[in-house]
Parts: C-alpha cells; sequence; structure tokens
C-alpha cells in the first residue's frame, strides 16, 4: 500500500507486513512528540493554594526565564532536537534513500547513535518529577503529556530499531548477492 509511494529499491518500497506501516508510525511518533511538548505533564501544587500546570515547552522555557540555560539548553537539545532530527533521519532513510545508496549506512549510523540518546529526554522529565515530589511544599499531579510524550519515545524507538534492522538485513544481502556475482577480472 505505502509501497507505491515511496521511490523504488528503498526499504519502503521493499517492505513487506507491519514494516510498511514504518512510515505511518514515525508520523504517529512525530505527532505524539508534539503533543507530548505541548499538553501538561504536570500540575505543581504549593500550599495546596497556588497549583501551576506545566509542560515540557513552558518548563524550558521557564528554565531560560529564570536564567538557568545549561538546563534550558539540556532539555530542548535532549527533548526537541533530537528526537526531531531522529525522526527525520529514520524517516528519510526508510522511504527515500536507495538501500545500495552509501547515506544508507550514513543515515543508519546517525539513527543507531540517535536511538542510543532516546530515554534520555525521559529521564529528564522523570527526574524533575521526583525532584518536586521530594519537596516538603509541593504535591504533584502527573498529566497526559507526560504519557503521551512517553509513548512517543517508545513509537519512535521501535520504529527507528526495526528500520535499522531492515536495512542491516538489505546490506548483507546486497554484500552476499554481490559476492556470488561473477567477476569480470578473471
Amino acid at each position: 500500500m505505502l509501497s507505491r509511494f515511496s521511490k523504488p529499491a528503498t526499504l519502503a518500497a521493499d517492505s513487506q507486513g507491519f514494516d510498511r506501516f514504518l512510515g505511518l508510525l514515525i508520523l504517529a511518533a512525530a505527532v505524539a512528540l508534539l503533543a507530548g511538548w505541548l499538553l501538561p505533564v504536570m500540575t505543581i501544587r504549593t500550599l495546596l493554594v497556588f497549583f501551576d500546570e506545566v509542560s515540557i515547552l513552558t518548563g524550558a522555557f521557564r528554565l531560560l526565564d529564570s536564567g538557568d540555560y545549561l538546563l534550558f539548553v539540556v532539555i530542548v537539545v535532549f527533548t526537541v532536537i533530537l528526537p526531531v532530527v531522529k525522526l527525520i533521519v529514520a524517516y528519510v532513510a526508510w522511504s527515500l534513500l536507495n538501500v545500495e545508496d552509501p547515506r544508507v549506512r550514513r543515515a543508519l549510523a546517525w539513527i543507531e547513535v540517535l536511538g542510543r540518546w532516546s530515554m534520555l529526554d525521559v529521564f529528564v522529565v522523570a527526574l524533575l518529577v521526583v525532584v518536586i515530589k521530594l519537596s516538603l511544599i509541593s504535591d504533584v499531579e502527573i498529566h497526559a503529556g507526560l504519557y503521551v510524550f512517553m509513548l512517543a519515545v517508545i513509537l519512535s524507538m521501535i520504529a527507528v530499531r526495526r528500520i535499522a534492522i531492515l536495512a542491516h538485513r538489505s546490506l548483507s544481502a546486497g554484500k552476499e548477492t554481490a559476492a556470488e556475482k561473477p567477476s569480470d577480472y578473471r
């Protein structure tokens, strides 16, 4: 179904079964990522009177406003920039690059490097919740934004891992096929 819209000799064109829907999985991860940034992830109640709903982006910009530049950069890099780059590179590798193109190997290397950092963004949010929960005067209520954000991370990890497996398998099959061809230089 989706292979009709992809270039020939790409992972998307050669995909079968569930793998044909990897593009949609990447799109679902991107939508969940955007929603995870914008939806409230928690409400912080202080002294039972004051409360504040915080999303990932509003929390990051509050850090910027308060002068915590390093924390702002860490959160923006690991929860915004790297996940978006990972999804773009995964989609390009899956749907646009010819399997035998050397750029596939570079894209695959980038996907694997970015994939290693996937859980750091969830760790940052979880650490923030733990720090606030340890406070004696604040109470934290978790909202859907945190779960949607974690869903985005999980969907992207599944898609990226599957694309890496397909690419490695396809590259290995290409090497075997090349080794079986008779050489013209004998």
